[in-house]
């Protein structure tokens, strides 16, 4: 049974640290395309 307890521990710290990274992905690519968007249609 304790078995069970960690496995189910694990499974949802595994899911939470999927989540804050795909998060944290999300972000880096936004600021990329800000400053993508920024090179390609700002003043030069």
């Amino acid at each position: 049974m304790d078995d069970m307890m960690f496995a189910r521990f694990a499974i949802q710290a595994l899911s939470v640290m999927f989540l804050v990274g795909l998060a944290g992905s999300t972000v880096v690519i936004l600021i990329s395309f800000v400053e993508d968007g920024k090179h390609l249609f700002g003043k030069d």
